[in-house]
């Protein structure tokens, strides 16, 4: 059965490449010159796409600068690695401390394992060397490590 769907008049220009998703997640960034950070600093996301973020910054961030920005992903790796998502880019407009960034590249990256003490009577099983490390080459992958 065909349908047919009445879309809502135009609003206006809508600018943006990508439909951005809120998300209520902390940042932390660095304001990077010529590949060296001159100014780091904290905030809160606000809403992220695949070709942009808006956040709330510590200070003011003039638009033109590049930011590396990292945003704490709240879902693990295989139910137990934190991730996080690593964002480069360039701040695009700002307001206060408000501000919004083109992502030029993005990447996902581990966070260091958390190994849970091991009561007396567990402590019987193999030791740390039988604990598989998770590092950011196997993220992306399906699991198998480079050697």
């Amino acid at each position: 059965m065909e349908r047919w769907v009445r879309l809502p008049k135009d609003s206006g220009p809508e600018r943006r490449a990508s439909v951005r998703f809120p998300l209520t997640l902390s940042v932390r960034y660095s304001v990077s010159h010529r590949r060296a950070p001159v100014e780091m600093g904290s905030g809160q996301l606000i809403d992220l796409s695949s070709s942009g973020l808006r956040l709330a910054a510590q200070g003011p961030l003039e638009p033109g600068l590049k930011l590396d920005v990292a945003i704490d992903w709240p879902v693990l790796l295989d139910g137990r690695v934190q991730l996080q998502l690593m964002v480069t880019g360039t701040v695009v407009w700002s307001s206060g401390t408000e501000i919004a960034l083109r992502i030029q590249r993005h990447d996902f990256r581990t966070r260091s394992v958390r190994l849970k003490a091991a009561s007396p009577q567990e402590s019987d099983g193999p030791g740390l060397a039988a604990v598989k490390a998770v590092n950011s080459d196997t993220v992306g992958n399906g699991g198998s490590s480079k050697q």
